[in-house]
């Protein structure tokens, strides 16, 4: 290793315990003791990745049992924890936890050391135990395919219950992240949203699971959605829609496989995807319209949303079918809504800015009357009307309002 190092450089990193705070095990344990002893009683971290025996053996793991006290975070990637039972009973530094490939045996005694102390727990396609007790202290969570062992030995991925007593039992988070639970059972019908007030970044690939929680103060919410039975509880909306008032800038995509909404630019981050890949042409289009009606009524509720719109309706009109849903869209934002709490009219998006479609798009007519209808002065004006190859590409646009509003009769 110091073959091509000078003495004087090599002593100086001999001597620096703060680089020797590192360990990594992968094949070769042999420098082990060696780094321990370099870093000087410091905080280590440790990371122990496939390559060795799954089972452990050898004077290492005695060594890194022997330091137990100084680690501050521990990773396992396909390795087992049966070594840390070794652990005496004193206290742990122990504050981050990245389990990958695991399986969380039955009254683990590492999670017994450091509960309450615990800030990250990071795992992924690691299964636990059905009575695995969350309370941790946490203040990041990451859960990718987790699975819960139940009664008769299987594992069934994590439930929406045992997802539930993760959020109780750790009010204090401030970044969340999850995959997905298991469908609901009965069992879960009388599931409260808790409430975590210090949660900033929340990112989530199934619909199963934001009516289980809510926070008002996130300054990064993703969600992506791909349930195609039926459309989320208004109440799934409550943390994403918090966040998406606070954007100054947000952009409505609508194609026949997808609905996205995306903040563009500003201090806050906001991105939801519905992915509807795998619905049939009918259930797909109603599920958007319906999904971006919801996210608009649960948002407007109070107020109207206050961030500059810009709208990209690719929707296209199915033979089969005699529902459009870039039209329906249309429609829902040309018809005022009464305020809530006031009950007076007002106008989804009054700062709708640009729409942007398919050449040769929606017939000038509609669009006329949806201008006209909105240029009642309580609306900012359309600036553009914009035709697009796709709706992410700008390399081929054209602008077609002026087009709109000369329209009298005839075809686009």
């Amino acid at each position: 290793m110091w073959q091509r190092v000078s003495w004087k450089w090599k002593n100086v990193i001999d001597n620096c315990p703060s680089l020797w705070t590192s360990i990594t095990i992968i094949n070769r344990t042999e420098h082990t003791k060696s780094q321990l002893e370099k870093s000087k009683g410091l905080p280590v971290d440790i990371k122990i990745l496939a390559g060795l025996s799954k089972h452990p053996g050898g004077d290492w793991t005695k060594l890194l049992v022997d330091n137990a006290h100084r680690w501050k975070s521990l990773v396992l990637d396909g390795y087992s924890l049966e070594f840390t039972e070794q652990i005496e009973s004193s206290p742990l530094k122990l504050d981050h936890l990245n389990f990958q490939f695991v399986e969380i045996p039955h009254d683990c005694k590492l999670f017994n050391l450091i509960r309450p102390k615990l800030r990250k727990l990071h795992l992924g396609v690691v299964t636990i135990p059905h009575s695995f007790d969350p309370t941790l202290g946490l203040e990041e969570l990451q859960l990718y395919d987790v699975y819960e062992q139940i009664e008769d030995g299987w594992a069934t991925t994590l439930s929406a219950s045992k997802f539930h007593q993760f959020l109780q039992t750790n009010p204090n988070l401030r970044i969340l992240e999850i995959d997905e639970v298991a469908d609901a059972s009965p069992n879960d019908s009388g599931l409260q949203p808790v409430s975590l007030p210090r949660l900033e970044n929340v990112t989530s690939l199934k619909s199963q699971v934001l009516h289980l929680f809510r926070a008002e103060h996130c300054v990064d919410v993703r969600f992506t959605v791909r349930s195609v039975a039926e459309t989320p509880p208004l109440s799934a909306w409550t943390t994403f829609v918090h966040t998406l008032r606070r954007v100054e800038r947000l952009k409505i995509t609508v194609s026949d496989s997808y609905l996205s909404l995306r903040a563009v630019g500003g201090p806050y981050k906001v991105e939801l995807l519905l992915d509807t890949s795998d619905a049939g042409d009918e259930n797909m289009r109603n599920l958007v319209y319906s999904m971006l009606k919801d996210i608009l009524d649960e948002a407007e509720k109070d107020t109207p949303i206050r961030a500059r719109v810009d709208i990209a309706l690719f929707a296209f009109k199915r033979w089969r079918s005699d529902f459009d849903v870039s039209f329906e869209i249309l429609k829902l934002l040309q018809t005022p809504v009464c305020d809530f709490s006031s009950g007076k009219p007002h106008w989804r998006i009054p700062n709708l800015d640009t729409i942007s479609m398919p050449h040769p798009g929606l017939p000038y007519c509609h669009l006329r009357a949806f201008v006209l209808a909105r240029s009642n002065g309580t609306c900012s004006p359309i600036t553009g009307i914009f035709t697009r190859s796709h709706a992410f590409d700008d390399k081929y646009c054209e602008e077609v309002l002026n087009n709109v509003m000369a329209y009298t009769l005839g075809v686009n």
